[in-house]
């Protein structure tokens, strides 16, 4: 088993080492005195902490002390990876830089977990940030993405990072963008623009390129959404729904014509769902056209479709991953465990493990 050191705090790095327990490693997540800030918001309580540190086991070391850096060095010693995501400057300040850590273990895979490069590379990076920075936030419609997944994309990407070098054979430094990794996900709406001169912004249920693909209310009040990508799914639809004289209509015979006459094309189709109950979707996927029911967050919670693991009587979906996880640590529980299996002893042990 591969042991990871993660020195993280808040989602960036925790959630890659979440994934990385999940997926059978020895995660031993190094806190400061007091531990993750995560641990106590003011908001979430520890609904933060706790989804993403599931699994892991952790140490209370005070980094900025001898004895504390000292403990951490033979930690990377026994460690095959380490994940962090400190601000640009922090490990060098710690007297824990790439030389440092090279030398104490020259077969580490050190993945940092970092906001920007370039110019950039010393700005504040939180999630909410990167999306406004990268143009994230305005494909949007002007909003942030919900939860954390800018920073919960970027863990994948370190995950990933960790096992291409492990796998290769591939010690040594890497860094894993946040924006880098924004930029990547609006991969094709960017080259988009360069190809053919089109911005594609977001910012209501109805995706851009394609149409009719968007949400509709039944006449009993039910929101459902309705996915049409192709010419046969339009033609599906409009026989299910009585609209066959639409399929030739000029404004509508391609998915670029209905794009362009959307408005008129959302008309249409929610005067006859206007009759009709949300029991409709299971006549639209008897169809072949990709319907659902549109949830609420609270309502997800009953979803078989979502598997779950229960976290102290609540509900949490599991990662769908092979693997399991197990409760999230108190901190430093095992700061005395670890310790014992550094080597440490007697007076240095009691005195570290306080």
């Amino acid at each position: 088993m591969h042991r990871v050191v993660e020195l993280g705090h808040v989602v960036a790095a925790p959630f890659a080492g979440l994934v990385l327990a999940h997926l059978g490693f020895d995660v031993i997540k190094v806190e400061p005195p007091g531990g993750d800030r995560s641990r106590y918001d003011d908001v979430l309580g520890d609904s933060m902490f706790v989804f993403n540190n599931r699994g892991k086991r952790s140490v209370v070391l005070d980094l900025k002390s001898s004895e504390g850096k000292e403990a951490f060095l033979r930690l990377l010693r026994t460690s095959s990876v380490l994940i962090e995501n400190l601000s640009p400057g922090s490990m060098e300040r710690l007297g824990l830089g790439r030389e440092k850590l090279r030398e104490a273990n020259p077969r580490l895979v050190h993945v940092s977990v970092r906001g920007y490069g370039g110019s950039l590379s010393n700005y504040p990076a939180f999630g909410t940030l990167v999306e406004a920075l990268t143009g994230m936030m305005w494909a949007n419609g002007g909003a942030r993405l919900p939860a954390s997944i800018t920073d919960m994309w970027a863990s994948m990407n370190c995950v990933v990072t960790v096992l291409w070098a492990l796998l290769a054979g591939a010690p040594g430094y890497y860094e894993v963008g946040i924006a880098q990794g924004d930029a990547e996900l609006l991969g094709y709406y960017l080259l988009n623009y360069q190809r053919n001169g089109r911005l594609l912004q977001g910012g209501s249920d109805a995706l851009p390129f394609w149409a009719p693909y968007e949400t509709f209310v039944t006449g009993d009040g039910k929101r459902i959404y309705v996915a049409v990508n192709d010419d046969g799914k339009w033609r599906s639809l409009c026989q299910l729904l009585g609209l066959t004289h639409l399929v030739d209509d000029p404004r509508f015979r391609t998915n670029a014509d209905r794009v362009r006459n959307r408005e008129e094309l959302h008309r249409a189709i929610q005067e006859r769902f206007d009759l009709a109950d949300s029991s409709v979707v299971e006549r639209l996927v008897e169809a072949d056209v990709p319907a659902v029911p549109v949830h609420e967050l609270k309502d997800v919670l009953l979803l078989d479709a979502v598997e779950w693991e229960s976290v102290d009587g609540a509900k949490v979906p599991r990662l769908p991953l092979p693997g399991k996880l197990g409760r999230a640590p108190k901190v430093g529980e095992h700061t005395e465990e670890v310790l014992r299996e550094l080597g440490y002893e007697g007076e240095e042990l009691m005195r570290l493990s306080r």
